[in-house]
């Protein structure tokens, strides 16, 4: 069941982390993310921000180098990213 942005924004947080985005290329998921709730990540991720927008991106399961594969490229192109990003998210679960 695919949840709207504003069912998402409103479950309860799990954990927080940072997410890097380099230049545009490649999105970099905290390593300590991946490793606290490395049982319960999946391979395609949900991505809601506070305006609604939902994007949807795939996770490579990687413990020693985490990052968002397909997908990632629209959520990049969607807010413009250019030059490095930090972005702090909120793991629902």
């Amino acid at each position: 069941m695919t949840l709207s942005a504003e069912e998402i924004i409103r479950l309860e947080t799990t954990g927080v982390f940072w997410f890097i985005n380099s230049h545009g290329e490649l999105g970099y998921v905290d390593r300590a993310l991946a490793i606290e709730f490395q049982k319960e990540l999946e391979q395609e991720w949900t991505l809601a921000d506070s305006e609604g927008n939902v994007h949807i991106v795939q996770y490579n399961e990687n413990l020693l180098s985490p990052e968002m594969l397909c997908g990632w490229f629209t959520l990049t192109d969607f807010y413009g990213f250019i030059d490095d990003h930090y972005m702090l998210l909120c793991y629902v679960g």
